[in-house]
């Protein structure tokens, strides 16, 4: 059936897989290029603890389903600028599934009867009944029921071998892009050279008389890869990723803290226009100037509100600039002013984050389940007054997240996880001293 020879220019897993180190194009994702696969980790994800090639085989997977989670496709066209056009089109995880199929089954072989509708043929009585309407025939009382149609077997010897022919073709197009995460199977070439309207032809009639559920995603599949590869005028090259993975960032860290409703929260502005009865009012989502990343809250004795900035920055070599202070503390003044109105609600209760990545290293003492660190805080030199007066909200706290560990748990999310969070910025904050210092400490 297959080969099971090693391949010999099979490369390592561990040389496929690019950890801790921005790209140019800051591209995370999987690139293939005539026969050269590379895997981009985003910064901060560190590289497994042990050399198995399941360690690494694992992340790649992990990779995909996070990138997928967070495609246009799951969020929307208008609501991130996340995988571009030819990226995402890349139907990675229609060659996952058949190269998978591959080598749990072996290769698709037609063992359904075909039927139709005929004059003539080997007649299946039970279908005829329940899909043909049957003709009267005679008078009464000497009417009987006549069949001018029939369902019967179909032969179908050169469409099934085609059937098969395609499914090598997919499952060896699939090796070639994304092999080296299977092992060694090497399988065999199709014998049919590469045709796309008339394999997709094939697949959607054969899709259309089926009704196992297994072949049906299969042959999905298949027709993903084969519409791609009609529709590219270079086939050695594909990649399914992002150049923005900050988007990915800020997603993962309000699925996983966020509350579902933070638009209670946007600031909003209405223009007002002279010699006109109108006003225009900037309360759509796409008008919104400023719009937290993520809102949290945090129930205990009293509501805390918890203001956090996801970025996707390098630290201690890249931090938040004075633009992205004065936004958290915009957003926690408006926040303010909402709950002036709640009881035992005030100022002393909102808090600010900034959310960094990082690669927590083995061994190292963290507490936390997301392995969550302190490492400063940023204030206004011009908002210092009396330390009585100030509030919390006023600093702007520096907390890394440990990437693989976001990422592996996306987006599993729970009350001890907000707590843990919560915890750390809350309790740093009431031991930091009063200082204008901006300088990030360990």
């Amino acid at each position: 059936m297959a080969n099971q020879e090693p391949k010999h220019s099979r490369p390592k897993l561990s040389d496929v897989c690019v950890y801790g180190l921005k790209q140019e194009d800051e591209f995370v994702g999987i690139r293939y290029n005539d026969g050269d696969l590379k895997v981009y980790f985003p910064f901060g994800y560190s590289r497994p603890s042990s050399d198995e090639e399941q360690k690494y085989r694992d992340d790649i997977l992990n990779l995909v389903s996070v990138l997928s989670a967070y495609s246009k496709e799951s969020l929307g066209v208008g609501e991130n600028r996340m995988l571009n056009d030819e990226n995402v089109h890349f139907p990675i995880h229609a060659y996952i599934h058949v190269f998978n199929y591959f080598l749990n089954h072996g290769y698709y072989v037609e063992n359904e009867p075909v039927y139709k509708r005929a004059k003539g043929g080997k007649i299946n009585w039970s279908k005829t009944i329940k899909q043909v309407r049957p003709q009267i025939a005679g008078d009464f009382p000497n009417e009987s029921v006549v069949y001018l149609d029939f369902v019967t077997k179909k032969s179908a010897h050169n469409e099934n071998e085609l059937i098969t022919q395609i499914h090598k073709f997919c499952v060896y197009e699939a090796y070639e892009k994304i092999g080296c995460l299977f092992g060694f199977m090497q399988p065999e070439k199709a014998i049919v050279p590469f045709n796309a309207e008339l394999f997709v032809s094939v697949l959607r009639t054969r899709m259309a008389n089926t009704f196992n559920e297994k072949h049906l995603l299969l042959f999905q599949n298949m027709l993903d890869i084969i519409c791609y590869m009609g529709k590219r005028e270079d086939n050695r090259k594909a990649s399914f990723g992002t150049n923005d993975f900050e988007y990915v960032w800020e997603g993962l860290i309000d699925h996983v803290f966020g509350i579902d409703d933070k638009d209670k929260y946007f600031p909003h502005c209405t223009w007002k226009i002279d010699n006109d009865e109108k006003s225009l009012d900037w309360r759509s989502e796409k008008r919104t100037a400023l719009r937290p990343d993520t809102i949290m809250e945090l129930t205990d004795d009293c509501k805390k509100i918890f203001i956090l900035d996801a970025k996707y920055y390098q630290y201690p070599r890249t931090l938040p600039g004075t633009g992205s202070i004065l936004k958290q503390i915009a957003y926690a003044e408006f926040i303010e002013t909402q709950l002036r109105d709640i009881p035992d609600q005030a100022g002393n209760d909102i808090f600010n984050a900034f959310i960094l990545p990082y690669a927590a290293e083995d061994g190292r003492n963290v507490e936390t389940s997301y392995r969550l660190e302190n490492f400063g805080y940023a204030e206004c030199d011009w908002r210092k007054g009396d330390a009585q007066d100030a509030k919390p909200y006023e600093r702007i706290y520096g907390i890394l997240l440990d990437v693989r560990s976001i990422m592996q748990r996306h987006p599993k999310s729970s009350d001890k996880d907000i707590a843990e969070l919560a915890a750390k910025i809350d309790n740093y904050s009431n031991i930091m001293p009063s200082s204008s210092s901006l300088s990030p400490s360990s």
